[in-house]
């Protein structure tokens, strides 16, 4: 099992624990409406929550940039340059 089956497994497992431990929480607040109240189903639930949010961010990949913003970020790049060449050009017509 390499690396990539193995990260895979265990975001598979988080992902199971993640919805056990919500079904476990939806359960307790059905016990709460109903007559008797089962804490168990809470703490239970919330450990499963828990774990498999940790199982899931250990896993988790980097985002890539998606470079949605790269127009923008290249106007404001331009007018910078822009702005050092005026003020360059202001010191120099001083001088």
């Amino acid at each position: 099992m390499d690396n990539d089956e193995r990260s895979l497994l265990i975001s598979r497992i988080g992902t199971f624990f993640l919805l056990l431990g919500l079904l476990l929480i939806v359960l307790f607040i059905a016990s709460d409406i109903g007559s008797t109240t089962y804490f168990s189903y809470f703490f239970i639930g919330a450990t499963l929550l828990v774990i498999g949010w940790i199982f899931k961010r250990s896993t988790a990949r980097p985002s890539q940039p998606s470079g949605r913003f790269e127009g923008l970020r290249k106007m404001r790049q331009k007018s910078r340059e822009a702005k050092a060449k005026k003020e360059a050009a202001k010191k120099d017509k001083k001088k």
